[in-house]
């Protein structure tokens, strides 16, 4: 496949409604979109935007690498991993190396009248979703829940980490009392201390809570071993020598239910090798995303439909797809992502 042209394009815009990990760093997203065009005028997108305080590159660093990476994008083989062996230098940024990843991917899916999941041979036709519809400390989270249950969710995933949790304990309690059926995740972004984490996760026993996830910082999580409630492996798993350690020592894994995966935090193929590694292992997978804009959460719907067995996962919309105006906004399904009407992940729906 020949590429006939090129071009980046920066966007930024404020969040819709700043929540979880975008509320530290910023109230604002910004990012690249990259499009490729190909000898027959398919036009393959891809997004790069990593996020200050989670992705291990700067935007800067980003732009400077695509710009000095595209020009040199002449051929591509239909092998997307042996392109991008051509450019070590996007080994370390991932967020660039997705938005090449997922444009070259979504113009061989174009080429063929297929999905990207079809093109690399697993295409489920719809993949269950959770809602986040905020902190177990939000005043109105109550309400935010029986708005996600009446949407049609079944899988809530709440944050939790505030002063008093204690009071959070309750409120789950109070929540879990009245939405009977739903499954239960939490996340803590990593604000508790180890010892914090296996108190915590044993005191959170009977309280139907499925896991939570990253409950201390970076590979500190792999030190946690069994506990009553199992914990899950996200931010840990960005650092390569990290996730390597985890799929290869039992030890670190003792506990674990499952990897959360963002593929603009580690890129789109490193997230779907990891994703196949973790579910050989019997681990739960779960594909979110970074508060990126609309063509990185399309791409992540494709990589989940391209996941045998994939757990719900977190592709829901989100407040980040507002700071892109002029990129249309996948469509959203509520509970389930489903089959891409298009080709495309860029340019197709989830």
């Amino acid at each position: 496949m020949r590429l006939r042209s090129r071009s980046l394009r920066r966007y930024e815009g404020a969040l819709g409604r700043p929540s979880g990990a975008a509320a530290r760093p910023s109230a604002r997203r910004e990012g690249l979109l990259l499009t490729l065009v190909d000898d027959e005028g398919h036009a393959g997108q891809g997004e790069a935007s990593p996020l200050a305080g989670h992705s291990p590159e700067t935007l800067a660093a980003v732009t400077q690498a695509l710009v000095d990476v595209i020009p040199r994008l002449g051929e591509a083989s239909g092998d997307v991993a042996e392109t991008l062996r051509r450019f070590p230098t996007l080994d370390a940024l991932p967020s660039a190396r997705c938005a090449v990843e997922v444009a070259l991917l979504d113009l061989w899916g174009q080429r063929r009248g297929v999905s990207v999941a079809a093109v690399l041979g697993c295409d489920a036709e719809a993949v269950a979703c959770n809602a986040q519809p905020g902190a177990l400390g939000d005043e109105d989270i109550e309400a935010r829940c029986a708005e996600a249950v009446a949407r049609g969710f079944e899988v809530l995933k709440l944050k939790t980490g505030g002063a008093d949790f204690t009071q959070e304990r309750k409120v789950l309690a109070r929540l879990r009392e009245r939405f009977a059926g739903v499954t239960w995740r939490l996340d803590a972004n990593g604000s508790w201390t180890l010892d914090e984490a296996r108190r915590r996760l044993d005191a959170l026993a009977g309280l139907g809570v499925a896991y939570v996830e990253q409950p201390c910082a970076g590979a500190e999580v792999f030190a946690l071993g069994e506990r009553a409630v199992p914990w899950a492996a996200d931010e840990a798993l960005i650092d390569a020598e990290h996730r390597a350690r985890f799929l290869a020592d039992a030890d670190a894994r003792r506990g674990c239910a499952a990897v959360v995966l963002k593929p603009m935090a580690l890129g789109w193929l490193a997230a779907r090798e990891t994703a196949l590694a973790a579910g050989a292992l019997g681990l739960g997978v779960v594909v979110t995303h970074l508060l990126d804009g609309p063509v990185a959460l399309a791409a992540a719907c494709e990589l989940a439909r391209s996941l045998p067995g994939a757990w719900a996962c977190g592709l829901d919309r989100h407040p980040g797809l507002d700071a892109w105006p002029g990129v249309p906004v996948p469509q959203a399904q509520g509970p389930w992502v489903r089959r891409a009407t298009g080709a495309a992940a860029g340019s197709g729906a989830p």
